[in-house]
């Protein structure tokens, strides 16, 4: 079974919920961030990844809500489907908004989301800021890590390339799919997430 860590005690003040980081090798490798909330899965897909960098933004698009059944989903989307590749349940965990933006609805309609986040690997606060427009026709959003004690430095590793595997499972993205061709249990996620 998978642990995710306490929360904070200034984090218990406020509702959390769950959500995932997916590793996903779809068309391109990318990283989809899950945040429940409301019912469904609010979905970004971010083509570079999460940077535990201050300063460092990340282009998040906005894609359509998720079913939240998927929050724990690790394995092969197959062909035609929509997001069809491998999946990784790279990171979970709980996220809260910060105090400021208790009003989520408010905050994702003004285009900006104060979010804390503990998870198995992400842990802190984080922002997410949707940029003006552009003629783009999904939401384009930047991802940042805030400065807190879980920040890292440039001399620091890469979190992506320091912990590439998936936390439920410990694969790698090439194991998951050599996994899932050759398993009898097709569509079974494994350990329980939370």
């Amino acid at each position: 079974m998978l642990v995710v860590s306490e929360p904070a005690p200034h984090f218990k003040a406020h509702f959390h919920h769950h959500y995932a980081f997916k590793k996903h090798g779809a068309t391109r490798l990318h990283y989809d961030l899950r945040l429940a909330w409301n019912g469904v899965l609010k979905s970004w897909a971010l083509p570079m990844g999460p940077s535990c960098r201050p300063g460092e933004e990340r282009e998040a698009i906005q894609v359509p809500d998720h079913n939240r059944t998927h929050i724990g989903f690790e394995g092969l989307i197959p062909k035609p489907r929509y997001g069809a590749g491998i999946v990784m349940l790279w990171d979970c965990g709980v996220w809260a908004p910060q105090p400021e933006y208790l009003d989520v609805d408010a905050a994702l309609r003004n285009g900006y989301l104060g979010l804390t986040l503990v998870g198995r690997k992400l842990k802190g606060n984080w922002s997410l800021v949707r940029r003006d427009g552009g003629g783009q026709k999904k939401p384009v959003w930047l991802f940042a890590k805030d400065p807190d004690s879980f920040a890292r430095s440039g001399q620091d590793a890469d979190i992506l390339e320091e912990a590439p595997n998936s936390a439920l499972t410990g694969k790698s993205l090439e194991e998951i799919e050599w996994a899932w061709n050759n398993s009898k249990a097709k569509g079974t996620v494994g350990p329980a997430l939370f």
